[in-house]
């Protein structure tokens, strides 16, 4: 029962938290949720349908269960309305710039250093905000509107316009920024704030963005769970004060914080003295201990995600455990000793148990309250009240409540995978248990095969029942996990993890033990990142080691069933597994029918296209990528987001890469996806001299490659002329084939500029349906460049090289795919009146 209610609200807290935005609530009604009314007549209602159960025995106790879930259902979505409510009404739409105090209730996500060019974030809650202008050495903040203030006028004294109201940005929780590499001014006073202190900052403060990146990362989810409104980048850093606490609880969690803080800065220190796998291996060291992930860097967490166990990175329930049965073991040893008397009075199990959620609390709190140790923290607590009311309920009901509790405290908890990650892995932990609960006999050789062979068949176990869930949440997983996973765990659980906590603990007392024995746990990092280095990225670097998934949304929904059915065999017959499976090999099957497809690759980089065209026809599918870049600036992870795009679509062979761009920007970007993805043939335009691998072809104006399927043929790329604006390659793709589907963003991103054209010179026609009857075929050009040189020069040049020309091919679709750099299209309009325009970037 609980199971199935525990998925039904959290179902329907989901929809809320994904739809409120269509909640077409009153003023009035906003005001009553928001105020806490509803939630107290719920909480009533609740109370005395739990009464009434457990009052009510026989043919009404089904009903009274029914309405009891109902009531909670319904509880749960006004928490839910609620908490959206709550965070929308401090949410931006604009841009600010304003003086402000910032709070800083928490240690900082990152560090600001000049020498290592690392950027410092850090949560703060702003107060006593003010109009602020940018200061004139600032760079790029002059030129950013100020909606609080009159720009005309640039002058402080000015009041904000009637419908912006400063006190709505009094209380709102910011991420604030500084990247030493783009500002003027020394910010390292930045480094001196600690938990509990108030700065004088001058923000600008910038909206959510609430588009997902290339790479599936949503910003927008990530920060309403940290319940921050907004980001903001630090301009200035003033005076420097110290907050006093409110309460109790308040003054306890910023003296954790500070103690972090304290074990963060011992850390740090000659920390640029220290090689990179030294520092590494301290930074995963004060992480395993505090949960402080700002001193471990984007090698080293790649490297992590490789191996399949960045879930080790995180504090979790394990090391909460361990440090609450080594406290409860320690004090219990004294009470043994010196005050037996005290088991007269209370029990030596409550006793214990009382120090185990003391402890766990305490540490949950020391390390950020992430979900694991939250959970931990819960579960211990509903333990002991099953065992001391004597309750007869099982271990998974108990779970589930421990897991309604949490959502009910934060509904924005369910959009975390560790959420999810944590309370499926107990899940998980308590079926294998039930299954393969048996006692092992026999000499010290055999119970160590036998418990090797468990826990083999224990990290199997744990891979394959979470792979559906891992890939849904992070659209890949390493295969290598399988593997590292199984001597990772244990060397961690075993070795590291307690060596650090006992470090920990005595560091008050005794700092010279505590850094032989944080010593001694980095130097056996420092040895497994140099084996995970060697062997995972130097010898097997060339096999691909991420498992993505072949199908979609309903493959998902197919494997959970299977999962489902193994967890909760009493449910269903294990037979019925047969039927998702059926049902997961026949959407895994390929399906494609001969014809082409065109699909937009999303991206993060701006002024950038690149699309996938894919060929179906009797001898398999084909791929080519086509990319072009117009002044771009590329990420550091643009190429491995492009090659998880690219698995993602199936593609293990690319039969062609064309670069339409002149510039050398994108050919590391192809030799890097020649190590994963092999490679048949490489088109680049302008003047580069070859790679090793793969060798690339200039793009030159004339020259064609076809099949029997697919004929591409370069209509621009002038090498001999000293000019990169005429040297970029535009193509004419033709195929025979129908086209099945066009993936590509909305046009309304480029409405604005096509409007700006001569309708006279060149009417735009409509976009035409795929494949009309009397077409059967596919003509496509691409227009990505944005100099009209070229169209130029390619228009002179048709009158005396005809094979240049582009005519409509009778039968076949046209098709003209253009970009905001280059929204003339009469060139080709002229030649093609008919065609359909889509534009390649944003």
């Amino acid at each position: 029962m609980a199971v199935w209610l525990f998925v039904g609200i959290s179902s329907l807290v989901l929809v809320i938290l994904g739809v409120t935005d269509g909640f077409m609530l009153s003023d009035v009604w906003l005001g009553y949720l928001s105020s806490g009314g509803a939630s107290v007549a719920g909480l009533c209602l609740l109370v005395l349908c739990a009464l009434l159960i457990c009052c009510i025995k026989g043919r009404y106790r089904i009903i009274c269960m029914t309405l009891c879930s109902a009531l909670m259902a319904i509880l749960f979505a006004m928490r839910a309305l609620i908490a959206a409510e709550a965070f929308d009404q401090k949410t931006l739409d604009t841009r600010h710039i304003v003086q402000a105090k910032a709070y800083m209730p928490t240690i900082s996500d990152g560090v600001y250093d000049p020498v290592l060019g690392t950027s410092y974030r850090q949560m703060a809650v702003l107060s006593d905000v003010k109009l602020a202008q940018a200061p004139s050495d600032t760079i790029g903040v002059q030129t950013i509107a100020n909606p609080l203030s009159d720009t005309a006028t640039a002058t402080t004294n000015q009041p904000p316009p009637s419908d912006i109201s400063l006190d709505a940005l009094n209380g709102i929780s910011v991420m604030m920024s500084a990247n030493p590499n783009f500002s003027k001014q020394d910010l390292s006073v930045l480094n001196t704030l600690k938990p509990g202190d108030v700065a004088d900052v001058v923000l600008l403060i910038t909206p959510i963005e609430r588009t997902v990146s290339a790479g599936g990362f949503d910003a927008n989810q990530w920060l309403r769970t940290r319940h921050i409104h907004a980001n903001a980048r630090i301009i200035q850093a003033g005076s420097i004060s110290t907050h006093t606490p409110q309460s109790f609880g308040e003054g306890l969690i910023i003296t954790l914080e500070q103690y972090r803080h304290r074990l963060r800065t011992h850390f740090y220190q000659d920390w640029h003295k220290l090689t990179t796998e030294q520092a590494q291996a301290q930074a995963v060291t004060l992480s395993l201990l505090t949960g402080d992930r700002a001193l471990i860097d984007k090698s080293t967490k790649q490297m992590y995600q490789l191996a399949g166990i960045s879930h080790l990175l995180a504090i979790s329930g394990a090391h909460v455990l361990f440090l609450a049965m080594m406290l409860a073991a320690v004090l219990l040893w004294v009470l043994d000793r010196f005050a037996m008397s005290v088991y007269q009075a209370i029990p030596r199990w409550q006793i214990r148990m009382a120090i185990m959620v003391a402890a766990s609390l305490l540490y949950a709190l020391f390390t950020g309250f992430d979900v694991p140790a939250v959970r931990t923290v819960y579960m211990l607590m509903a333990v002991w009240a099953v065992r001391y009311f004597a309750l007869p309920i099982s271990a998974l009901s108990v779970l589930c409540v421990v897991a309604l509790v949490m959502v009910w405290l934060d509904p924005y908890m369910l959009w975390q995978a560790g959420f999810w990650l944590s309370f499926i892995a107990v899940l998980l932990l308590m079926r294998y248990e039930m299954d393969d609960a048996k006692l092992v006999q026999g000499g010290a050789m055999t119970l160590g095969w036998v418990r090797t062979k468990q826990l083999i068949k224990l990290q199997c176990w744990l891979f394959f029942a979470m792979l559906p869930l891992s890939v849904m949440l992070f659209g890949k997983v390493s295969i290598w996990g399988l593997v590292v996973n199984v001597f990772a765990v244990s060397l961690f659980g075993a070795a590291i993890v307690p060596i650090n906590l006992i470090a920990g603990a005595v560091f008050v007392i005794a700092p010279s033990i505590s850094d032989m024995l944080w010593d001694v746990s980095a130097q056996i990092l420092q040895l497994l990142h140099t084996g995970l280095e060697f062997t995972l990225v130097e010898q097997l670097g060339g096999i691909s080691a991420w498992l993505y998934a072949p199908f979609g949304m309903a493959g998902f929904v197919l494997c959970f069933m299977m999962v489902a059915l193994l967890l909760l065999p009493k449910v269903l017959p294990k037979t019925v597994l047969c039927v998702p499976l059926v049902a997961l090999c026949l959407i895994g099957m390929p399906k494609h029918s001969s014809g082409i497809e065109l699909i937009w690759l999303d991206s993060d980089s701006p002024n950038l296209s690149q699309y996938l065209l894919k060929v179906h026809d009797d001898n398999g599918t084909r791929h080519w990528l086509l990319l072009s870049e117009q002044g771009a600036r590329l990420k550091d992870n643009y190429t491995n987001q492009l090659i998880d795009t690219l698995h993602r679509q199936g593609v293990d062979t690319l039969d062609g890469v064309i670069v339409q761009s002149p510039s050398a920007k994108l050919m590391p970007v192809v030799a890097h996806i020649q190590q994963t993805i092999p490679i048949h043939r490489y088109w680049q335009a302008g003047r580069h001299e070859p790679l090793p691998s793969p060798y690339h072809e200039p793009c030159t104006a004339g020259m064609a490659w076809q099949d029997d399927a697919l004929s591409i043929r370069a209509l621009t790329g002038w090498q001999m002329i000293d000019d990169e604006r005429v040297q970029h390659c535009e193509l004419e793709i033709i195929s025979d084939l129908p086209m099945l589907a066009v993936d590509m963003p909305s046009m309304d991103a480029d409405a604005a500029a096509l409007d700006e054209l001569d309708q006279d010179d060149a009417q735009l026609p409509q976009p035409n349906p795929l494949n009309p009857p009397n077409q059967q075929g596919v003509q496509m050009v691409t227009m990505t460049g944005g100099e009209p040189l070229l169209w130029q020069l390619w228009a002179m040049l048709c009158d005396s090289e005809p094979s240049l020309a582009v005519a409509p091919k009778q039968g076949h679709q046209p098709l003209i795919l253009g970009t905001q750099n280059a929204t003339d299209t009469k060139p080709i309009t002229r030649q093609l009146p008919a065609a359909t325009i889509y534009p390649s970037t944003r």
